[in-house]
């Protein structure tokens, strides 16, 4: 495809898209390998006309000695395009040693964080990723395998939120064929051509079997993503005008099911309801984050449909008790009351002149000459955070709130800190200030312990 053509399509597909207006300031999710690459040289060609202001982020995740050439490749590019160049570290293997994530996950999240900080400081409101029709085959094909709902199977969306993906009408190959234009040679990740993870088998072995039933398998698809977004969207609607007949709220404002309204909608928008109202106290509670599943929703919706009055169950931190003829909803952890909170803990330090070698889950380790008198304190919600692993700050109930700490917790939650940071949130997470390095003469042993009632 000629380079003016894809211009052309990738243009059209973003507008017919709503996915920019004139004046908007976009960062892009820059990697330097071949779809990031052409999207910085895309939107750049368009830049001018379109009124936008970019700028790109690439974050070094510290997993491949090509790592640190990659991102001064992406500098050397942007600087020739004159786009604004925000270079970000993240310790992917020690955040996910620390949290117990999986080291795919915790390297998203740590871009996203990234991506979010240099928007909050630097007034980006949109974030550009690369995502194509092929990574477009490949989730659907990777929910199915799972067992997905209509939602599930919506695959990628083109614009979510601040979030806006220009190249997912075209295949992987055509935007090779792009960037071919260009005097540059995009990095290559030698990881995507391994078979180890779920998704990498998928993209390797399962679409190349399956084109050779269908050829088109790719844009198959992503046409049927396409298809089921559309639905799923009017299903939606037709869900949330149906709750204003079966959904109220109590005298704290939080929303309850009348049953025999619900029992008298089709199985499918029960289903939706029920998600509906669970997604409501969640964001009530700022735990939006959190996955409502299938067997969740059964749980609840079961219940509504064939418990008796006193019953109760909890999913996904929401509660649901059966009233007469309803069904209350409210946040999973209200039965942690504020005349416990907080949960009394007492801080022992001990100064140590060598590092020790394992440290348990209640306990963290300082450099003793790098902070001050360090107290056990609780936080605030507009207090920030400088986690380890990741530049910048994020709010320190925001970072709680990624970590899972319930939202009634948070205000109690006990943090390590002198005067100037918050060092540990504790038995969770820690800040990058404070850290023992090679130099370190004196260690400060932090130990995080529930005192005896």
């Amino acid at each position: 495809m000629e380079k003016e053509e894809f211009i052309r399509k990738t243009l059209h597909f973003a507008h017919e898209q709503h996915m920019w207006q004139k004046g908007d300031h976009i960062l892009i999710a820059e990697s330097g390998g071949p779809d990031s690459l052409a999207l910085l040289l895309f939107l750049k060609s368009v830049a001018r006309e379109e009124q936008l202001t970019l700028g790109a982020c690439c974050v070094n995740h510290h997993l491949r000695p090509e790592a640190e050439a990659e991102t001064e490749f992406v500098a050397k590019v942007c600087a020739e395009q004159g786009i604004a160049c925000y270079i970000r570290q993240a310790y992917v293997t020690e955040v996910s040693e620390q949290t117990g994530e999986s080291m795919e996950t915790a390297g998203r999240r740590l871009r996203y964080e990234a991506f979010e900080e240099i928007c909050r400081n630097e007034g980006y409101n949109l974030v550009a990723t690369a995502h194509h029709a092929n990574d477009q085959a490949e989730t659907v094909l990777y929910h199915l395998i799972r067992g997905a709902g209509l939602m599930g199977l919506t695959g990628i969306h083109p614009r979510r939120g601040t979030r806006i993906r220009p190249f997912l009408w075209a295949t992987k190959k055509q935007i090779g064929e792009f960037v071919s234009h260009f005097p540059y040679e995009p990095c290559h990740d030698i990881t995507n051509d391994m078979a180890i993870t779920a998704r990498n088998h998928i993209r390797l072995e399962l679409l190349p079997e399956l084109a050779g039933y269908n050829p088109s398998i790719v844009q198959a698809l992503s046409r049927t993503a396409e298809i089921l977004r559309e639905d799923e969207e009017a299903m939606e609607q037709m869900a949330e005008k149906m709750a204003e007949g079966c959904v109220t709220s109590d005298a704290a404002g939080m929303p309850a099911i009348l049953v025999p309204q619900f029992r008298n909608c089709h199985l499918a928008f029960r289903r939706r309801i029920v998600r509906l109202v669970m997604q409501k106290v969640l964001d009530w509670h700022d735990q939006g984050g959190r996955t409502i599943g299938y067997d969740g929703i059964e749980k609840v919706r079961k219940l509504i449909e064939n418990g008796h009055t006193g019953q109760s169950t909890s999913s996904a931190g929401v509660l649901v008790t059966l009233e007469r003829n309803q069904a209350r909803f409210s946040s999973g952890d209200t039965h942690y009351q504020k005349d416990d909170a907080p949960d009394t803990y007492v801080l022992e330090q001990q100064i140590l002149h060598k590092r020790p070698e394992n440290l348990r889950k209640n306990q963290f380790l300082l450099d003793k000459d790098k902070v001050g008198t360090v107290v056990l304190r609780h936080g605030t919600r507009d207090e920030l955070f400088y986690p380890r692993g990741m530049q910048g700050s994020k709010k320190l109930f925001k970072c709680m709130q990624d970590l899972k700490i319930p939202a009634v917790k948070r205000k109690y939650w006990p943090l390590a800190a002198d005067a100037e940071h918050i060092y540990w949130i504790g038995g969770m997470r820690g800040s990058r200030f404070g850290l023992p390095d090679e130099h370190t003469e004196t260690f400060l042993l932090l130990t995080l312990r529930r005192k005896s009632r």
